[in-house]
């Protein structure tokens, strides 16, 4: 019931637009639980998470110390207003595969 009222919730900010699927809403008690949950779930041990820089220093403790999953940085520069471009993400991609890291997903804050 709580989810299908979120769906709802979630279909009236975006001016009844789109459509949440409840099915497809996950309630987490924080945004630990929520990124432990994630990593768990879509990486193994060693597997890595592409993040663009600066990011958020929570996700070392989040994503890191528990699931064994790597972050791998995006270098963002502040000549662009750190600016996640299409060269820095292909650029931390190779890297990552250059010292056979598996990249499982992208984090954006």
């Amino acid at each position: 019931e709580f989810r299908k009222a979120v769906s709802r919730f979630m279909e009236k900010v975006r001016g009844d637009k789109v459509t949440f699927d409840p099915d497809h809403i996950v309630m987490s008690g924080g945004a630990t639980g929520a990124h432990e949950t994630l990593a768990f779930c879509l990486a193994d041990p060693g597997d890595a998470f592409l993040v663009p820089t600066p990011y958020y220093p929570g996700f070392d403790r989040d994503l890191r110390w528990r699931t064994g999953v790597q972050l791998f940085p995006v270098v963002c520069e502040s000549s662009n207003n750190f600016k996640v471009t299409k060269e820095a993400l292909e650029s931390a991609y190779e890297k990552a595969q250059e010292s056979n890291i598996r990249v499982k997903g992208l984090l954006i804050n």
